[in-house]
């Protein structure tokens, strides 16, 4: 492999690693809007990492759940008995998501749930949606479920996507800048 190749495939993998941190722009944004609970359903090494660190400056309290058992041992390393909460489940319908949430952010799998999922969170302040292309909403079915929020933003300037939608406040005016 020539100096160039390996310049590439170190940049696609760059790239790759970008792409997995696609949500965060709509969620940091979303943070500073807020200030109360969050609700992550899905551990992820971006996600999980930056909702921790930006409620322990506050100690905003954060509820993770997570169905996978090594994406929950990766979670694990951040509980902190304060403010951030993790659990690990196996029956997303046993857990009980009706506490009035500042921000739900919704990246859990199976993909197929989280219609399930966001018809559950409709009384959250703001329920952020990762992986929301129009191929994504046909693909595990959750136009339904979106349009039973009044309000609606899909950040296109990253891939994967990403939805916010709320039934409580405006999102008209809402940009993340580049």
């Amino acid at each position: 492999m020539d100096c160039q190749e390996w310049a590439l495939e170190r940049i696609m993998k760059r790239r790759f690693i970008v792409d997995l941190g696609s949500h965060l722009p709509v969620l940091m944004k979303v943070v500073s809007m807020t200030q109360g609970p969050i609700l992550e359903l899905g551990a992820g090494a971006f996600s999980t990492t930056y909702l921790h660190w930006v409620c322990y400056l506050t100690n905003r309290r954060l509820v993770t759940y997570e169905s996978s058992s090594s994406w929950y041992k990766f979670a694990q390393r951040f509980y902190d008995k304060n403010f951030h909460d993790i659990r690990c489940i196996n029956d997303w319908d046993s857990i009980d998501i009706s506490e009035p949430w500042s921000i739900a952010f919704v990246d859990h799998g199976p993909p197929e749930r989280r219609r399930i999922e966001l018809y559950r969170l409709h009384h959250s302040d703001y329920v952020v949606i990762h992986d929301a292309s129009d191929k994504d909403i046909r693909k595990y079915r959750i136009g339904t479920a979106l349009s039973k929020f009044k309000y609606y933003y899909r950040y296109e300037l990253a891939s994967p996507m990403t939805t916010i939608v709320s039934n409580k406040h405006d999102l008209s005016n809402f940009t993340v800048k580049p």
